[in-house]
């Protein structure tokens, strides 16, 4: 199933929208997701409260870091639950049923590449929704 990047600014509702999305995903008549991962900063870094996550330069980098090695994670284990198989044919019944959501700021587009390529070589789809706050932006 897809891996889905949130993007947006501080207080644009991500969080919500990431739980609000992952509870729709698991009730929708379809069945295809058995199982939410939400990817975010108390997750990957449990030791760190969000504001010590981005307090200094080098603090932002090693979240970062740790986001996208969470991220890698459990995309990767949506492949090994897969069979390794890689890509999925429409006709596959050994589809990965989990939701990866990364649920952060991600505005460093190199970044959003990286996660592109964690989610491609997984054999995932890929998402990026932009939040907004402000009808104006």
């Amino acid at each position: 199933m897809p891996c889905l990047i949130l993007t947006g600014h501080p207080c644009a509702g991500k969080s919500t929208f990431a739980r609000l999305l992952a509870e729709r995903a698991l009730i929708h008549p379809s069945s295809n997701i058995k199982s939410v991962a939400i990817v975010n900063e108390e997750s990957a870094r449990p030791d760190k409260t969000k504001k010590q996550c981005y307090e200094s330069a080098l603090e932002e980098k090693m979240t970062r870091m740790a986001l996208k090695a969470e991220f890698d994670r459990q995309c990767s284990s949506c492949k090994l639950a897969d069979g390794g198989a890689g890509r999925r044919s429409s006709s596959s019944s050994n589809s990965s049923s989990k939701l990866v959501i990364l649920d952060s700021m991600n505005y460093i587009k190199g970044y959003r590449y990286e996660l592109h390529c964690i989610s491609k070589s997984a054999g995932e789809l890929h998402g990026i929704i932009w939040c907004l706050n402000d009808p104006e932006v």
